[in-house]
């Protein structure tokens, strides 16, 4: 591990502690809703967008280098961009035009934290990130397990503002939350963090403490449990075929990077989830019943059907509508940031959209054309898609084994959610997407230095004290 210069460590370790309560603070935003006074669940709920422009700030004056500033380059073109979005924003509601840029493009700034928080030479430091992000697996499903063993009138069963959500259970079946504020964001953490434990496997810490080393030597299992658990407590499709199109998706790259370690590792890991899932069925079935029950088929339709209906949908239910409205609509839609959660709180406009005229766009697609038109859907997919194929590049540089295997997991989250993901009204969500962005980044910089290492030499300074000089 390279030591860095006091007034650069204190920068990094800065970094790294806001990094830190950032995802706490996202995991369990609901359980501290929950536990604290009414009047301070709007603060809670925007604490998130104040960490991260912290963020902004901090990193505002730094000289970047490489890949990260190819990506903060990549935001400044989407921003000039996003402005004619935003003026027409303003121009229905000015509240709605900074709230809208929120939105869609301030958690950029995480892709740029992540790498800035562990640069080149902090490679342990990551890995115990990484350790500490997938360990979150194993509190949050036993909190899911509690609420699934407690009646839906329980406070931990209630939604944030105290209402019961039993109207949103499948047949009777509570659908639990864990320590999120909402069943979805459950389902997205279960999402990522399937991948970053996919990651966890290959870039393994080293500790000092006795109790962290057998912790990283038999939390695995666990971990994996508390995965399946979690996916299935929920009774959301999107965490159970989510988390697993993702670590599908991640062993297909795996398998183009080293087919040998799919077929070892791999092996092993598929036998050891199907023993699993098999095991937990027979012993809690009530951990499987509300995924059951909103699988189960309905009167025409397979659940099969259902879900090949909703992905289409998803990409292709905007057609319906989107030539019906005016021409300044379908260019630059109705205003950005009608359909994001909370805007109709303090909007007057966003709440006359989503009131009046009953529509809510549940999906992305639909979502970014009702309000940004078609010039949203080309700049807002476009951007995405370009990150897609920017990681995958990088992706594809790797030399060092243990980073190409650890890329291939995060490449799975990557691409299904910036395909499919509600990234411009799930700020969570967003958050995720740009982390496992920054996260493939900051691996890329660590793969540089292990390919530099063999070429360089220690030059004396001035002063006798060595330096390292690249040849």
């Amino acid at each position: 591990m390279i030591k860095l210069k006091g007034t650069e460590n204190k920068k990094v370790l800065k970094r790294r502690r806001l990094l830190y309560i950032l995802v706490t603070s996202l995991i369990f935003e609901g359980l501290i809703r929950k536990l604290t006074p009414s009047f301070l669940g709007l603060p809670i709920f925007f604490f998130k967008d104040i960490l991260c422009i912290i963020a902004l700030f901090s990193i505002a004056n730094d000289d970047l280098k490489g890949n990260a500033l190819k990506i903060n380059k990549y935001w400044k073109i989407v921003f000039v961009a996003f402005i004619p979005l935003v003026v027409n924003t303003g121009f229905l509601d000015p509240v709605l035009a900074p709230f809208a840029l929120k939105q869609y493009l301030l958690y950029v700034v995480v892709a740029i934290l992540v790498p800035l928080s562990f640069p080149s030479g902090q490679e342990e430091a990551f890995n115990r990130f990484v350790s500490f992000f997938t360990l979150m697996l194993i509190p949050t499903a036993l909190i899911a397990m509690l609420q699934n063993a407690l009646p839906s009138s329980n406070w931990l069963n209630l939604s944030t503002d105290g209402s019961n959500l039993e109207a949103f259970s499948a047949e009777g079946y509570l659908r639990v939350s864990s320590t999120f504020s909402f069943n979805a964001q459950y389902a997205f953490f279960l999402n990522v963090v399937a991948c970053f434990l996919g990651v966890r496997l290959f870039l393994i810490p080293t500790y000092k403490s006795r109790f962290w080393n057998f912790v990283k030597k038999y939390s695995i299992p666990f971990m994996v449990i508390s995965l399946i658990i979690g996916s299935f407590i929920t009774g959301s499709r999107a965490a159970v075929y989510g988390s697993a199109l993702c670590l599908f998706i991640g062993i297909i790259f795996l398998g183009i990077k080293s087919p040998k370690v799919v077929l070892g590792k791999g092996v092993v890991a598929i036998v050891f989830l199907v023993i699993s899932l098999t095991a937990l069925q027979a012993l809690k079935p009530e951990f499987f019943a509300a995924f059951n029950k909103r699988s189960e088929n309905s009167s025409e339709y397979s659940s099969n059907d259902e879900l090949a209906g909703r992905v289409k949908g998803n990409f292709f239910n905007w057609t319906n509508w989107i030539f019906d409205v005016d021409l300044k609509e379908t260019i630059l839609g109705k205003g950005l940031a009608v359909m994001s959660n909370g805007s109709d709180k303090f909007s007057s406009y966003a709440y006359s959209i989503r009131s009046g005229q009953h529509i809510w766009t549940e999906t992305d697609m639909a979502t970014t054309v009702w309000e940004g038109g078609i010039y949203l859907l080309i700049l807002w997919y476009g951007f995405r898609i370009g990150v897609i194929i920017f990681c995958y590049r990088i992706w594809k540089s790797l030399k060092e084994k243990k980073f190409g295997f650890a890329v291939s997991f995060l490449m799975g989250f990557l691409i299904v959610t910036g395909i499919g993901g509600t990234l411009s009204i799930q700020p969570p969500l967003s958050i995720w997407w740009w982390m496992c962005v920054g996260a493939i980044i900051t691996i890329k910089n660590f793969d540089k230095r292990k390919i530099q290492a063999p070429f360089t030499k220690q030059i004396p300074n001035a002063n006798n004290m060595p330096q390292i000089y690249n040849v």
